[in-house]
């Protein structure tokens, strides 16, 4: 869920572990493809409905077991709906929420903190990061809305490192350079608007060119991704030891920068849905998503280069451990 702009640069402690979480995993790093196809990274990472849309999910055993791995927990994960109650009961009892991902409400993830019988209580977590108390609210689930059930066990050794979190990250950019999707999205752009006569621009269906402009919208806006990205590595230039690693110091603040172009991008992506296409005319229109397009692609360029300098400095300072 959204955190509130204000919290981006002095968040709340849940608010830290969503953003860290959320960029880590990759996910924040992928890119809606202007036709609305799920990418082959977002499928992998399980990123929402494959349309764009977060729901809650991130689903996949690829990201589960390295989120598991990244934070230092054992964990079990439960399909038999059988042995869900149990589970469930002697988690709680041990003083150990339970992290349920559900077949209803749109299939996200819950965490369940109690029972009594066969009602489950968990935190909503559409008010969860609401800094008033009074508005965080609990809800009941019952056993048969649990799909998947995650039982964490003990802390242990972190499998992965923050190394393996870039490479993650890395892996994501390329996949969007790969499948082309400012390219792919500029010839659409020019197909729909800038290459047209003027009739055959006038017979575009209105509702067909609304939708044209909320998947620009969405495809610019990076999805829910651009304060997520820009916060974590924000907060790594401020924890990161400056004398012993001046070179990573000054990579973290470009990518923190380069990101936090790429938010402001995102805040001017609704303008696409309200601009009146006449007052500009529309080749100007076209050319202007073009020109952002463009520019998110060579940050993007710039970003996948500073990940890569970054995870050469961490294996050579780790002798190739990438601690």
């Amino acid at each position: 869920m959204c955190f509130g702009c204000a919290c981006v640069r002095d968040p709340d402690m849940q608010s830290v572990y969503f953003v860290l979480f959320d960029t880590m995993c990759g996910r924040s790093a992928l890119h809606l493809r202007l036709d609305g196809k799920p990418t082959e990274m977002s499928a992998l990472i399980g990123d929402g409905d494959g349309t764009g849309g977060w729901k809650g999910k991130c689903g996949t055993d690829y990201t589960v077991d390295f989120l598991f791995g990244l934070a230092g927990y054992k964990y079990q994960k439960i399909i038999d709906a059988n042995l869900f109650k149990n589970a469930i009961t002697a988690s709680i009892d041990a003083g150990r929420p339970a992290i349920a991902e559900l077949s209803s409400d749109g299939g996200t993830f819950r965490v369940i903190t109690g029972y009594d019988a066969d009602t489950l209580v968990s935190s909503f977590y559409q008010t969860d990061q609401s800094k008033n108390t009074q508005e965080k609210q609990t809800k009941t689930l019952s056993y048969d809305e649990i799909k998947t059930l995650y039982i964490v066990g003990d802390k242990t050794t972190p499998r992965y490192t923050l190394k393996d979190a870039l490479e993650r990250i890395k892996r994501v950019f390329e996949n969007n350079i790969s499948e082309k999707i400012w390219d792919d999205g500029i010839a659409e752009i020019n197909k729909m608007i800038v290459n047209p006569t003027d009739d055959e621009f006038g017979k575009i269906n209105p509702d067909d060119f609304k939708a044209f402009r909320k998947r620009v919208a969405k495809t610019i806006t990076n999805q829910f991704n651009s304060h997520t990205f820009d916060m974590a590595f924000y907060h790594v230039t401020k924890i990161y030891d400056k004398d012993r690693y001046p070179e990573l110091l000054d990579l973290w603040r470009k990518l923190d920068d380069h990101q936090t172009r790429l938010g402001k991008y995102a805040h001017a992506a609704g303008r696409f849905n309200s601009i009146n296409v006449s007052d500009i005319g529309r080749a100007g229109f076209g050319k202007m998503i073009i020109s952002e397009f463009e520019d998110i692609k060579r940050i993007h360029l710039e970003m996948l280069d500073i990940v890569k300098q970054i995870i050469f400095i961490l294996e050579k300072e780790a002798g190739g451990r990438g601690k």
